[in-house]
C-alpha cells in the first residue's frame, strides 16, 4: 500500500519525533508509540505494509510546488510562496526573475519551469529538489566511481554504472515528490501527503520518484532473530508504560513552561552533540537550562511586573520538578527505551537505501545515515524517526540552503 493511500488530508506541518509523544501527549502518547512499533514490526517482517506506511525524509532543497493551476489551466512552478497572500506564481522566465531574482534559487526554478512541464503534471504537487545538472559531481568511493549531489546538508551518492546512476547521469533535474494539493482554486488548496507519480509522463531529462520507502535490496526485512529482539523491545515498552501515570499530561500541565522548555532543552543538547545518559542528568541539565533561559530574559527586562514574573517562575520550577519527580522518571525511562527501539529500526531501514548518504567533513566525505523516515498509521497520524545526534544535529547547526 502506497503512503498516499494512507494519508488523508495529512498536512506536512510539524512532525513530532516518535520518542517525544510521551512528553507531549503523556500516557496516550506512549500507547501510540507502542502501536507504531507494532505496525513497523509487521512492515519490517515483510508480511504486510498495511499497519504502518513509511516514507523517506529526503534532505532536498529548495521545496518546489508545481503543476497545473486550477484557476487558469496554466503550468507553473514556485516555492511554498505560491500559497502566500501575495502569491509568487511563476508561469514564465520573467515571472521567476521578478519574484525570485536571478541568483541560485531563481536559476533552480528556471530549470524546474523548463523541465518539470515535460511530466504533464495535471495536479498541484510539491517535492524536494535533489539536483540540477550543474550540481552533479563525480567521486571515487571505496574504489568505485560515484555520482554525487548535495542539495542541502547531506551528500547523496550512487554508483555511476548502476541503472539508477545512469538515470541520474542522463537527467537535467532530480526531484522527490511528497505532497499533493487539492482544491478548486490555488488559494483554497489543502495538502495531503503523498504524490501519485505513476500518473506522470516519463522523460529522461527528469529523475523523479515519490518518497515512499522502498526496500530495494530486501535487506531491511527482519530476520527471525531480529524479530524476536524487536518483539522483546515492544514487550519492554508496554511494561515501562504501566509506570507512566495515566494523568501524566495533567500533572505536567501544572507548570505551563515545562513541556515547551523541556523540548527546547533536548534540541539544545542535540545541537551540542550530547544527550544525557541517565534520568538524573536529564533533570539536572533541564533545571540548569531553564534557569539560564530565565536569567537571559530577566537581563533584558526593565518592567518590575515582568521581572517579578520571571523570578517567580525560577522559584516554582524546582518545586514543580520535585513534586512530579517520580512521574518524570517513569516518562524518561520510557523515553530512553523508545530511543533504543528507534535506533534498531533506523539501522535496519538505512541498509536498504539505493542512494548512499554522506556528510562533508574536514577529512572529506564520511558515511552517514539518511535524514530519516516518517511512519504513518492507518488513521493518518504520523511521526518522524530521525537520528537526532546525526542528521538533527547537522540540520540544527548547518547553514541552510534556500532557507529550508
Amino acid at each position: 500500500m502506497l503512503i498516499e493511500d494512507v494519508l488523508n488530508e495529512f498536512k506536512r506541518t510539524h512532525l513530532e519525533h516518535i520518542e517525544d509523544l510521551v512528553i507531549t501527549n503523556g500516557f496516550e502518547g506512549g500507547k501510540s508509540v507502542v502501536e507504531y512499533f507494532k505496525g513497523l514490526l509487521v512492515t519490517l517482517q515483510g508480511t504486510s505494509s498495511e499497519a504502518v506506511a513509511v516514507s523517506v525524509k529526503w534532505d532536498g532543497a529548495p521545496a518546489v510546488v508545481c503543476g497545473t493551476n486550477p484557476d487558469n489551466g496554466k503550468f507553473f512552478v514556485g516555492t511554498k510562496s505560491v500559497f502566500a497572500q501575495n502569491a509568487k506564481i511563476n508561469y514564465t522566465k520573467k515571472d521567476i526573475a521578478k519574484n525570485h531574482g536571478i541568483d541560485d534559487l531563481g536559476q533552480k526554478l528556471l530549470k524546474c519551469l523548463v523541465h518539470l512541464q515535460k511530466l504533464n503534471i495535471q495536479e498541484v504537487i510539491q517535492g524536494d529538489l535533489l539536483f540540477t545538472d550543474n550540481d552533479i559531481t563525480r567521486k571515487n568511493i571505496k574504489g568505485k566511481p560515484h555520482i554525487t549531489f548535495t542539495p542541502n546538508t547531506i551528500t547523496y551518492a550512487v554508483e555511476e554504472q548502476s541503472e539508477l546512476g545512469k538515470q541520474i547521469d542522463a537527467a537535467k533535474l532530480g526531484i522527490i515528490f511528497h505532497t499533493t494539493y487539492n482544491g478548486d482554486t490555488l488559494a483554497d488548496m489543502t495538502a495531503s501527503g503523498g504524490a501519485n507519480v505513476e500518473s506522470l509522463s516519463k522523460n529522461p531529462d527528469v529523475f523523479f520518484d515519490n518518497a515512499t520507502y522502498k526496500d530495494v535490496s530486501g535487506s531491511a526485512k527482519f530476520t527471525a532473530k531480529e524479530t524476536a529482539q524487536f518483539m522483546n523491545g515492544i514487550d519492554k515498552l508496554e511494561s515501562l508504560l504501566t509506570n507512566v501515570p495515566r494523568n501524566l499530561t495533567d500533572q505536567l500541565g501544572q507548570n505551563n513552561d515545562f513541556v515547551g522548555y523541556f523540548q527546547m532543552y533536548i534540541n539544545a543538547m542535540v545541537k551540542e552533540g550530547k544527550l544525557p545518559t541517565n534520568i538524573n542528568e536529564y533533570l539536572r541539565g533541564f533545571k540548569e537550562f531553564y534557569n539560564a533561559r530565565m536569567q537571559q530574559q530577566i537581563a533584558g527586562l526593565k518592567a518590575q511586573k515582568a521581572l517579578a514574573l520571571r523570578q517567580d517562575k525560577m522559584k516554582q520550577m524546582p518545586q514543580f520538578l520535585a513534586r512530579v519527580r517520580k512521574p518524570l522518571q517513569a516518562m524518561l525511562t520510557f523515553y530512553k527505551a523508545v530511543q533504543t527501539m528507534k535506533g534498531f529500526v533506523l539501522n535496519k531501514m538505512n541498509q536498504a537505501m539505493a542512494i548512499g548518504s554522506f556528510a562533508q567533513t574536514d577529512n572529506g566525505l564520511e558515511v552517514t545515515d539518511p535524514e530519516g523516515f516518517v511512519a504513518v498509521d492507518k488513521t493518518g497520524n504520523a511521526v518522524k524517526l530521525v537520528d537526532r545526534l546525526g542528521f538533527s544535529r547537522r540540520n540544527l547547526t548547518a547553514i541552510k540552503k534556500f532557507g529550508k
